[in-house]
């Protein structure tokens, strides 16, 4: 897998890259199409998704889908969703992007105010079929949404009718050997 990717919200377009929407999106199909040459399974991230205008997301999503991405990234880059927005978004997505069902959904939030994990569940009740999560919930500034606390939540909640295999009695020892 190739992941590769591009901010997409207004903040990261014209403060991080002193760009536009429209060059944006032309980087976010050159980079897609530059990475398809190499494997069939791209990812491609939409950096502060979750602070992305609605509608932008969707076009350069349905643009990158079209370009060859098979996972698109919706990330909540610094926390700031609350669980509904996120879900919102992930739905508008579902709803708008006229290709989705060519790629897998994939929620990648942050801490930054604790909300990574319920937002990951709110992503996936929605349609996203991919958590992007990390052992002890470890990642920069506050952290990344918990592998264990993912885990925990479908096991416990079958009324979400959302599945994994991973194996909840060997989260402890390697939540412990992460820890150590």
């Amino acid at each position: 897998r190739i992941h590769t990717g591009i901010g997409t919200s207004d903040t990261h377009i014209l403060h991080k890259f002193n760009s536009t929407r429209e060059a944006i999106l032309e980087r976010a199909v050159a980079a897609t199409k530059f990475a398809r040459r190499f494997t069939d399974d791209i990812e491609f991230y939409c950096e502060d998704a979750g602070r992305s205008d609605n509608a932008y997301l969707a076009k350069v999503v349905e643009a990158v889908i079209t370009a060859g991405a098979t996972t698109v990234n919706i990330p909540d880059t610094t926390g700031y969703c609350l669980p509904q927005q996120y879900a919102d978004k992930i739905k508008y997505l579902v709803d708008h992007v006229s290709n989705i069902d060519r790629a897998i959904i994939s929620c990648h939030c942050h801490n930054d105010l604790g909300l990574a994990t319920a937002n990951s569940i709110a992503g996936a009740a929605v349609g996203a079929r991919q958590i992007e999560c990390t052992i002890n919930g470890l990642g920069e500034r506050a952290g990344n949404t918990s592998l264990e606390e993912v885990v925990m939540v479908l096991k416990q909640h079958p009324e979400l009718g959302l599945y994994t295999d991973i194996k909840a009695p060997m989260l402890n020892s390697i939540s412990q050997k992460v820890s150590d």
